[in-house]
């Protein structure tokens, strides 16, 4: 689209220079941006050389020309200006400078170059009036043309003449009608000037007919017919410049930029008349045809997004794209059928996870009654072990106790047996002594008194030993009768010293039988004392492991509960899982989905 407006602009300019002797230049310069957003500075400008040569020049950043005179005044003003004469490349020249304003803001300037010699061809003098010469003065009374000389170009009249003679031509100027006013040159002579307004897009100019009155006198109507002639000619150069320029340049273009502006703010129903037929009309028509083109495209992509926007992907596009355009309607299509089959695939994947959350919830759930299960066993398990474990400790106890008191019958056993030797020491002495019995009968006394005694606590031993003590006991009743006899023969008479010595002999052989019983019952004891140490050492060791393995129990339990615990919770996250499966098929289910 900008490509084709910068052939217009192009086409409109060297039309211009070429058709226009006055005219040595036409420029169009935007504001950044206002042109094209991807062309920060625009200028194009057109001269007399490339008018001929079918060529432009572009006069660079705004920076270099935002600035200037020709490109300021109207951009800030919004309004038709000129600019005081300059010289360029050896012609005297000015430029008028007309803004581009579009809804109220200045997107850019057109400059024409006005070359002040070209004002040379009017009829400026007359043979009739040798003194006659036309000037032309802008509205701040700047020279800016002199049929005489050139050298005045571009000098304000106020420098010219006195401020007496420039006072009475303001005054005429501030009526803003024509006037004359009788000034003095510098030598003397006196000079008649006739001001004529002219209107330049604006702004009042005035063209100044001047001659002496010599030559006025002469013919007062003729130089005033002479000065309407030049006024009109000027004004009517001057008026059509402006004119064609407005209407070549202005109306044409503001269409054009109105247009372009819609389109740029996305209102493609726009539709442009060709009324030229000319680039302008050419121009309406792409326009015309790319804005319906536009339209047909955004109504199609408009009418796919909102089918997409309901769930319905199953579409297909109804215009022809083409261009730049064939991208977004390949692009669109992919996304299309990406989705499709993203969706598809979600579906069946939901369906699958809803299937494995059903068996894995069926499967947590069978694990939490599991684990429930062993959780109530292991109690038990943990109440059993704990039962043994304490009466392991008491059999401990009870070994430990029975350890001790063995120890305590072995000593004691060979403490009797060492006592029964003693007694068999004595038997042999009263073996030996039996000759003399009856002398010591106070001796026998004492000893059937001690063996008395002796017996008392073998009986009391023998009842500590138990089993292995009955037959001790035995002999010690016997050896207490024996006692008991013995003292009952000491008392009655000697004559039964021969019945007391046989008795001493069966007691002799009973005691050695005892004292060989006794080393049997002390090592007999010692094995005892031996097997009931191993027993409390076992116990001990039993009561350690049944602690670990109550430890271990009660780990197990630990785990069980967090097993169970954990099971609860899977199978609570298996049915939520299988919850949002379900929701997210039906969320799916919602899609029509492309059919491939």
């Amino acid at each position: 689209m900008n490509k084709q407006i910068e052939t217009f602009l192009l086409s409109i300019a060297s039309s211009t220079v070429k058709n226009n002797d006055q005219i040595d230049g036409v420029g169009v310069f935007f504001e950044p941006d206002a042109f094209d957003p991807a062309i920060k500075d625009y200028t194009v400008y057109v001269s007399t050389d490339d008018a001929a040569k079918g060529t432009a020049q572009s006069y660079g950043a705004y920076s270099s020309y935002g600035s200037q005179d020709y490109y300021k005044n109207a951009a800030t003003s919004q309004k038709a200006s000129f600019t005081d004469p300059y010289e360029d490349q050896g012609s005297k020249m000015f430029s008028a400078s007309f803004p581009i304003v579009y809804n109220g803001k200045t997107q850019g300037v057109i400059f024409v170059d006005i070359n002040i010699e070209k004002f040379s061809n009017l009829r400026t003098t007359d043979s009739k009036y040798p003194s006659m010469y036309v000037d032309i003065v802008n509205d701040e009374s700047m020279m800016i043309y002199d049929s005489e000389s050139t050298d005045y170009i571009g000098t304000c009249l106020n420098t010219l003449i006195s401020s007496k003679e420039y006072a009475k031509i303001q005054k005429g100027i501030d009526t803003g009608e024509s006037f004359s006013v009788s000034t003095k040159k510098d030598d003397g002579t006196s000079i008649v000037r006739y001001y004529s307004p002219i209107d330049a897009a604006g702004e009042t100019w005035w063209a100044t007919s001047a001659l002496s009155k010599a030559d006025l006198s002469k013919s007062t109507v003729q130089l005033v017919l002479l000065m309407i002639l030049c006024t009109l000619i000027t004004l009517i150069v001057i008026i059509i410049i402006c004119t064609r320029l407005l209407r070549n340049y202005i109306h044409p273009l503001n269409d054009v930029v109105a247009v372009a502006d819609k389109l740029a703010m996305g209102d493609f129903s726009v539709s442009v008349e060709a009324v030229y037929h000319d680039e302008i009309g050419n121009l309406a028509d792409t326009f015309s045809q790319m804005a319906t083109r536009l339209r047909l495209i955004v109504t199609d992509i408009t009418r796919g997004l909102a089918e997409m926007a309901s769930g319905n992907f199953n579409i297909a596009p109804e215009v022809e794209n083409v261009g730049d355009f064939k991208a977004i309607e390949t692009a669109l299509t992919t996304v299309i059928t990406d989705l499709s089959n993203t969706l598809r695939e979600i579906n069946v994947t939901a369906e699958t996870v809803a299937e494995n959350s059903g068996q894995i919830s069926e499967g947590a759930q069978a694990l939490t009654e599991g684990a429930t299960d062993q959780a109530s066993s292991i109690e038990e398990l943990q109440s059993i072990i704990t039962n043994v474990s304490e009466q392991v400790q008491k059999n401990a106890e009870y070994a430990n106790d029975a350890n001790e008191k063995a120890k305590v019958v072995g000593t004691e056993i060979t403490s009797s047996n060492d006592q029964m030797q003693k007694v068999v020491v004595a038997m042999e002495t009263i073996s030996e002594s039996s000759q003399q019995i009856s002398g010591i009968i106070s001796t026998i006394n004492d000893i059937a008194s001690q063996t008395n005694l002796l017996a008392l606590n073998a009986s009391i031993e023998a009842a500590r030993a138990g089993e292995a003590g009955k037959g001790f006991a035995v002999v010690a009743t016997q050896v207490g009768t024996l006692a008991a006899q013995s003292a009952e023969a000491a008392k009655n008479s000697g004559e039964l010293i021969l019945e007391a010595m046989r008795a001493v002999d069966e007691g002799k052989a009973i005691v050695d039988e005892t004292a060989r019983m006794l080393l049997e019952s002390v090592s007999k004891t010692d094995a005892l004392v031996e097997n009931i140490g191993e027993i409390s050492a076992a116990s001990d060791k039993q009561a350690q492991a049944l602690d670990q393995i109550s430890e271990a129990t009660s780990q197990i339990a630990a785990v069980i509960q967090e097993n169970t615990a954990m099971a609860e919770e899977s199978s609570a996250s298996s049915e939520e899982l299988a919850a949002q499966a379900e929701k997210l098929k039906d969320l799916v289910g919602v899609f029509k989905l492309l059919e491939n």
